[in-house]
């Protein structure tokens, strides 16, 4: 019998991760990217389209073969379906956003005349 037991654990990502906002078909997503890590960003459940907006520090986003780098302030808006990787400068950690923003509803109002 063998008695040696073998422990497999997930290896740590740098990304840590804290929805702040889930509503009307909304999901705003905190990250925080360790300094040096390299990782992909998780695949959203939704079809929407997407907005990364950085907080604070530096990212290196490839996505659909083309790399990005987005300093803090800037944005940058993605397709569903894609893989996104995320790299962080070895100095610093990175603060981002991401919000899902769900297509627009177009409502017809009902016209209401007098006499009918």
């Amino acid at each position: 019998m063998n008695t040696v037991i073998h422990t497999i654990e997930r290896p740590d990502t740098g990304l840590l991760a804290k929805q702040i906002l889930n509503q009307n078909g909304f999901v705003c997503t905190h990250y925080t990217l360790k300094p040096g890590a390299d990782t992909e960003l998780p695949t959203s459940m939704s079809n929407d389209d997407q907005m990364l907006y950085v907080l604070e520090g530096e990212v290196a986003v490839l996505a659909r073969g083309v790399t990005t780098l987005l300093k803090a302030g800037s944005a940058m808006l993605m397709t569903t379906g894609k893989a996104v990787e995320l790299t962080a400068r070895a100095e610093n950690s990175v603060r981002l956003l991401r919000v899902e923003i769900p297509p627009r509803q177009i409502v017809t109002p009902q016209i209401i005349r007098p006499g009918n």
